[in-house]
């Protein structure tokens, strides 16, 4: 799948639901869930135990219906094993050239973590389609919004501590989606097998980053 096809499907559902420490008998159930709720793209995060067999049963048993990356991507090495497992994208935690190079030559998306002007331009240099802005939930949306002065037109993507709380908020600051972990995929319910908490959730989150997503002007009447 090609890079645009990933990205429109990021910006179409707004939503990036993130799976850290789900063990792997639990992942498709858990997609599952998520994918009844409205989210159609998530990753796998690469220091969840059982990583790289959670990528492939997600993409044999989901793959038709959702885009499976693959997440804290730290080094080389790493980023070809996802990408061997099936991941379609990778994100990672800090912006590593060494990284986007082994992504970019599979012809593949990476959304690397960035948190100052200096860092998002290097990775504009790089040749990176789209951004994540971490640690988003101590940088704030203010932030968020102040880069798009001087940095407008960005595909950024806020991560960490992003909650139901702030999601519209992102939104409205022209966030191209929003990544969700614990406040979407509840480790709780999903050890208690209370898959429906995460498909009431994946609703709420979706419902409000459309509400916070701004619409495009109406065209003028004759």
């Amino acid at each position: 799948m090609d890079k645009g096809t990933v990205m429109e499907a990021v910006r179409t559902t707004g939503i990036i639901a993130i799976l850290r420490g789900v063990p792997v008998d639990a992942v498709v159930p858990a997609a599952e869930a998520l994918y009844a709720g409205g989210i159609r793209v998530l990753e796998v995060t690469g220091n969840t135990p059982g990583c790289l067999e959670s990528i492939r049963r997600l993409r044999a048993n989901l793959g038709r219906r959702m885009l499976i990356g693959a997440g804290t991507v730290v080094n080389p090495a790493m980023a070809q094993l996802v990408l061997d497992a099936g991941a379609q994208f990778v994100l990672a935690p800090d912006l590593n050239p060494a990284v986007v190079a082994a992504v970019h030559e599979q012809r593949k998306l990476i959304i690397p973590g960035v948190a100052t002007p200096s860092e998002i331009l290097q990775a504009c240099r790089l040749g990176v389609d789209m951004l994540k802005l971490f640690p988003a939930g101590a940088l704030g949306v203010r932030y968020l919004k102040e880069l798009g002065g001087p940095l407008d037109g960005l595909r950024i993507i806020p991560v960490g501590g992003v909650d139901l709380g702030n999601t519209k908020a992102f939104a409205e600051a022209g966030a191209a989606a929003v990544g969700v972990g614990g406040a979407l995929v509840d480790s709780s319910a999903v050890a208690s097998g209370q898959y429906e908490v995460l498909t009431e959730r994946a609703a709420a989150f979706a419902a409000a980053f459309r509400e916070g997503r701004p619409q495009p002007a109406a065209s003028p009447s004759c």
